[in-house]
């Protein structure tokens, strides 16, 4: 455990003193910044746009991260030959890859909640999407839904908190904060999937197939429905008017149900229109998208096990 904790926090500091890694930080706030310039184009639905472009940004530049950071983390490693430096301590294969792994995941959760904290500074300022705490009260104005503790707001949103609270505390409204921590869990994912890749090919070509299974799975779900066939009701009757070719039905189908689907982990829309979302489809979400990464990981300790480094 000592070793695996020191892998973790070598690996954290590595990752976080990059230069891709700052790189991608700091084009990230930029546009998450610039986010509030293009919304001010817009007179209608600043707040939306606003919300839809962070969370692209803030999405698509962590899925970077995971993707070029950990299709090299390892493989750097092992071409420079400073994984000799780790594996002839005594320090086992799998707690090497455990500590490296984990302290990509580290520096992308971090990446995450400094995006997160930019991208609520900025709705702060133009004081959109943003929740009331009541002090005192133990109440959050949601977007759909107000939690009441013996305290009617039915006067209420910002205005009233500002006036009998002045210095009411604001925080991000549900589905924002669950889109943050779905996009840890997606470039976590994806990270794993990139690690797996670099074990068996070049770096460049694990970073290719990982950007091609994260867009495969982000479309498959869209390309299954559009397979399927077309019915309509005739004199009462269900009928096929229109069926896709077989073998492109089989494939769409088979790569559905084989890759994983990334495009669960999107919930912009939800979070645009200030959707609460359910604990039953987050409490699934998690487990879909951490058993997918372990899964990974699994098999990417027994490769690396067997692996030839010399």
């Amino acid at each position: 455990m000592k070793n695996i904790l020191y892998g973790i926090m070598y690996s954290f500091k590595e990752i976080k003193n990059s230069k891709i890694f700052y790189s991608f930080l700091i084009f990230a706030l930029i546009l998450i910044s610039g986010s509030y310039f293009v919304s001010q184009t817009s007179f209608i639905n600043q707040g939306r746009i606003m919300v839809d472009f962070s969370i692209f940004a803030i999405s698509i530049f962590n899925i970077f991260i995971g993707i070029f950071i950990g299709s090299s983390v390892v493989y750097d490693d092992i071409e420079k030959k400073s994984i000799f430096l780790s594996i002839t301590r005594p320090v086992k294969r799998t707690e090497y890859l455990t500590g490296r792994f984990l302290g990509l995941a580290a520096a992308i959760i971090f990446s995450t909640v400094i995006m997160m904290f930019i991208f609520y500074f900025v709705l702060l300022i133009m004081h959109k999407f943003i929740v009331p705490v009541v002090p005192n009260a133990g109440t959050v104005v949601s977007g759909v839904k107000s939690v009441h503790n013996n305290v009617n707001l039915q006067k209420g949103s910002a205005a009233y908190s500002r006036s009998s609270h002045p210095f009411t505390f604001y925080m991000l409204p549900q589905p924002l904060i669950i889109q943050g921590l779905f996009i840890i869990i997606e470039s976590i994912f994806i990270s794993a999937a990139a690690l797996l890749f670099s074990l068996v090919t070049s770096k460049a070509l694990a970073s290719i197939f990982a950007i091609l299974v994260f867009f495969i799975g982000n479309v498959s779900s869209r390309m299954n429905d559009l397979v399927k066939p077309v019915k309509k009701i005739i004199k009462g009757k269900v009928v096929i008017v229109h069926q896709a070719n077989h073998i492109l039905t089989s494939t769409v189908h088979f790569i559905y149900t084989v890759l994983p689907n990334f495009s669960i982990f999107n919930i912009s829309s939800e979070a645009a229109y200030k959707l609460d979302i359910s604990s039953g489809i987050i409490f699934y979400r998690l487990i879909y998208g951490i058993s997918y990464t372990v899964l990974l990981f699994i098999i990417s300790s027994l490769i690396f096990s067997r692996k030839d480094i010399s």
